[in-house]
């Protein structure tokens, strides 16, 4: 198999393995303006910004892009329209606003969704309240935040109506449904997105690359001790300015400045389960009450399953390691079961769960949901700027906000803005290739499947045409990894010469999402996966 040949044709910028390895050999060379520790939404947010500004970017992960929060949250990109009960307009407002960004800027990672909020006679409960003219006086107020890039108006429909949107919902005591609009994203593929996209506007990255040492001069960070986890070495990455964006690790990371950091995070768990869409149908996201709890779940379709969550709680274990426990995961599923009695849900449907943490801020005595999800950035007297907290959905101007602090540290003043805004993430350009007419014509070309196609283009974007490309190397990369998933050989390939996968897993649960909708994780063709990311 010819890869360099495929990789010229395409014009795409190598990142692999063996990028890795250049990447970080740079990094000991060279000096740069800003080192980014952290490879989640928020570190690759920050590392395309700042090198779209011109500023000289190392980022660092110590595992695998998005391998924490990042690739576990509600795959929701949304104005969090339970933030307006508690008076948060503006952070609503920019939500809102860079959720119809996204959707410019990567039409594919940001797909609009509709949403069903039932109302019920009590004394069954409804996901938002009792209180018919509160909610749409909320919708209302969500859909004039949005303005003129609304992804359209809400409705209300009467009764059973509702089971057009949410086929299965429970209709006793139904007395109707609001319908407003969001977007639903991939998080870990938008993330890897973000990252080739910093990377090809100059910033160097590894993954599997932890700092272990910040190293003073004269009183100030001046340069990182990083360890090199797949080559077993360590390299020192000298920076005018160091940013920590690792999300829950933040104080960990401040330790490491030697200064004696104080605990400023409040991680929250948040717990999700996936289970077959034959069991719960909805072609729209649900909203429903969580039994015995002041919160609601979403029900959303996604990649062909259903994924019900999430939890809120504070946690006190293992950061690298949350997991989602026995009675976490038959919480969620009594509470589906409940509202959607004929799937007759129980916990051996799930097909898989996972749980992720939020770093939030804020004291004891409050509950985790209703801590701020507006991020804080702090600065200490070494120089660390840290940033913790924030959404998802604001990851771009959580960012920019950073970078304006880093380059007025750096002196560069506030003339070079970057503008973000408009430019196209990887895979992200919108011509005419999301047409089903170009699916079927692709499918021809390529002697593949017009649903292979579709999944591709849902999945990367104008990249497909990579994935495709690939196949033409092998009738073999044409094959389906798994029963029962539209996900084909050539992407594993793909993703070992263009997205850094290092391991196997990289690819199973982050650059695609096999390992949470198969029901054997994978596990059965990981070698294959091995041996394709290397080809």
């Amino acid at each position: 198999m010819n890869s360099e040949s495929t990789s010229h044709a395409l014009n795409l910028p190598e990142l692999s393995l063996r990028t890795r390895e250049e990447n970080l050999e740079r990094m000991s060379r060279e000096e740069f303006d800003v080192a980014v520790i952290g490879g989640g939404i928020t570190g690759a947010g920050i590392a395309l910004d700042a090198g779209a500004r011109g500023l000289k970017v190392a980022l660092i992960e110590r595992r695998d892009f998005s391998s924490g929060t990042s690739s576990r949250s509600s795959k929701l990109i949304h104005g969090g329209l339970r933030y307006l009960e508690r008076l948060q307009f503006g952070l609503v407002r920019e939500s809102l606003q860079e959720r119809a960004t996204l959707q410019r800027i990567a039409p594919h990672l940001a797909r609009t969704l509709a949403f069903v909020v039932p109302i019920y006679e009590p004394p069954r409960r409804s996901p938002l309240g009792d209180s018919k003219l509160k909610l749409a006086a909320g919708l209302t107020l969500y859909d004039l935040l949005a303005g003129r890039r609304g992804l359209g108006k809400h409705f209300w429909l009467e009764g059973k109506q509702a089971s057009a949107f949410a086929s299965g919902l429970d209709t006793r005591g139904l007395r109707g449904c609001f319908v407003y609009y969001d977007a639903l994203t991939d998080d870990s593929r938008l993330v890897v997105e973000v990252i080739k996209t910093a990377s090809a506007h100059g910033a160097v990255i590894a993954n599997y690359a932890g700092a272990r040492e910040l190293i003073r001069v004269g009183g100030r960070i001046a340069a990182v001790v990083v360890e090199d986890s797949v080559a077993r070495r360590t390299h020192e990455v000298r920076a005018r300015l160091v940013i920590n964006a690792t999300g829950v690790w933040s104080d960990q990371v401040a330790r490491l400045a030697g200064e004696g950091a104080t605990r400023t995070l409040r991680p929250s768990k948040g717990v999700h389960v996936v289970v077959p869409a034959e069991k719960v149908r909805c072609t729209s996201a649900v909203l429903i009450p969580s039994l015995g709890e002041n919160r609601f779940l979403f029900v959303i379709p996604w990649h062909g399953r259903t994924l019900i969550g999430t939890s809120d709680s504070d946690y006190d274990g293992d950061l690298d390691d949350p997991v989602a426990n026995r009675e976490e995961i038959q919480q969620i599923v009594s509470s589906c079961a409940d509202y959607f009695p004929e799937s007759n849900l129980t916990t051996a449907d799930v097909i898989s769960s996972f749980a992720g943490l939020r770093p939030l801020v804020g004291g004891a005595g409050s509950s985790t949901k209703d801590l701020s999800r507006k991020e804080h950035i702090t600065e200490t007297s070494s120089g660390l700027i840290s940033v913790i907290g924030g959404k998802l959905t604001t990851y771009r101007r959580i960012a920019e906000r950073v970078t304006d602090i880093a380059q007025a540290k750096l002196g560069r003043g506030d003339s070079i803005r970057a503008s973000t805004d408009r430019i196209i993430l990887a895979g992200g350009s919108v011509p005419e290739w999301a047409a089903k007419d170009k699916a079927e014509g692709r499918a021809s070309q390529y002697g593949v499947t017009a649903e292979t196609v579709e999944h591709l283009m849902r999945t990367y974007g104008g990249n497909h045409d990579a994935i495709l490309e690939i196949t033409r190397e092998s009738e073999l990369l044409k094959r389906h990894l798994v029963q029962g998933a539209p996900n084909i050989e050539a992407e594993a390939v793909y993703a070992g010469r263009y997205e850094m996968v290092a391991t196997a897993d990289d690819f199973l649960s982050r650059r695609t999402r096999i390992a949470l909708l198969d029901a054997g994780h994978g596990t059965s063709f990981t070698a294959r996966v091995a041996e394709l990311i290397r080809l």
